[in-house]
């Protein structure tokens, strides 16, 4: 047996423990394409699909982070960084979960619940007086792993928000770097590493959403975004 094969018989050793009988895994790849894929000896069209496939489905991503984790450090080296990074955001979290949950009302945000602490928001002032008006803008922050993570949600449009987030490190600086990434269900809508401690995702329609935040390829912690629709 070469060392390939060892690598492979291995891997699939991993694999095996992983309880794949938890839900339907009918359309699954096999543990054999999955170990062969962790070795990097996958290509082609039948690498391509077995990545879109990891994109959507959290339980195969949970197989291949195991295994990757479980593996010798520097052992697999043919996976890329951002397959890994895309899987661990699929996979759930055991870190910090930050909550906000709001209503759009025409033009205005409605605050229905969150884990966080509101951040006040500026009001205009005319004349010397405050103008009474409805918030079309909201700021929420919570600790996220060592990060503090500022969420502002602002009505770019009728029905559709920009999400910006904030993310500072431990005294205050900008965190660069940091992966956000916006997940609908098991399917990915965006992810994009922090400039200046910023990322941005525009045009969000209201659902329900999770936004997995990592530092170097580890998940560690979530934001659930519920945007919810005056009914």
């Amino acid at each position: 047996m070469d060392a390939d094969e060892e690598k492979i018989t291995e891997i699939l050793r991993r694999l095996g423990s992983k309880a794949r009988g938890r839900h339907d895994r009918s359309n699954c790849p096999s543990e054999e394409s999955l170990a062969v894929f962790l070795n990097g000896d996958l290509a082609g069209a039948a690498r391509d699909q077995l990545e879109a496939h990891l994109a959507q489905c959290a339980a195969c991503a949970d197989d291949l982070v195991a295994a990757y984790h479980a593996a010798p450090p520097g052992a697999l080296g043919g996976v890329p960084q951002r397959l890994i990074e895309k899987a661990l955001a699929l996979v759930p979290s055991k870190g910090t979960l930050f909550e906000l949950t709001v209503r759009l009302l025409g033009a205005s945000i409605e605050l229905i619940r969150t884990s966080g602490r509101v951040i006040a928001v500026p009001v205009p002032v005319l004349r010397g007086e405050a103008v009474p008006s409805h918030s079309n803008t909201l700021q929420v922050e919570q600790e996220v792993g060592r990060f503090k993570v500022a969420v502002e949600l602002d009505l770019s449009e009728a029905g559709l928000c920009q999400v910006v987030a904030n993310v500072t490190g431990e005294t205050g600086e900008p965190a660069e770097g940091v992966r956000l990434s916006l997940n609908s269900g098991d399917r990915e809508q965006a992810s994009f590493l922090t400039r200046g401690g910023i990322v941005v995702f525009d045009r969000i329609s209201p659902g329900e959403y999770s936004i997995a935040v990592s530092e170097s390829g580890t998940q560690v912690g979530r934001i659930r975004l519920n945007l919810m629709m005056e009914k």
